[in-house]
């Protein structure tokens, strides 16, 4: 197992991220460090519905190997629904990155699926860009 350089007392108590667009995959790739809450997704969510709207793409990578999720159950349930009024689409395909893959990751994944949504798990960014690169 690799560890991170930060010891979970380091981590930020707020989510914070990054964007960029990669031309090689043809999609937005969001980088999270910290805490995600609900609070911290809708914000990120938005400017991630303006981003993929201003570099007109369908795909995009989300990297939270450094971020903690904090949703409740009933949350997890509720994001696909708060996250289609922001303006997520269901054309989109989202692949979701994360240190590992635990009962929570399968429990999102499975709820945006049963949603419409394309989105799927990984637990190493290779294979998610190789899936994002799939027709």
């Amino acid at each position: 197992m690799d560890f991170l350089p930060l010891g979970w007392y380091d981590w930020p108590t707020m989510m914070e991220w990054t964007m960029e667009f990669r031309s090689d995959l043809n999609a937005l790739c969001i980088k999270t460090r910290g805490v995600l809450t609900a609070e911290s997704a809708n914000e990120m969510i938005r400017e991630v519905v303006s981003m993929m709207a201003h570099h007109r793409c369908n795909n995009q990578i989300v990297d939270h190997r450094e971020t903690v999720l904090n949703l409740s159950v009933s949350q997890y349930y509720q994001r696909p629904n708060i996250n289609e009024e922001i303006g997520i689409s269901r054309s989109w395909k989202v692949a979701m990155v994360f240190r590992e893959l635990n009962r929570d990751t399968h429990f999102m994944e499975t709820v945006f699926r049963n949603r419409g949504y394309n989105l799927r798990e990984f637990a190493d960014i290779t294979e998610a860009e190789a899936w994002i690169r799939e027709e």
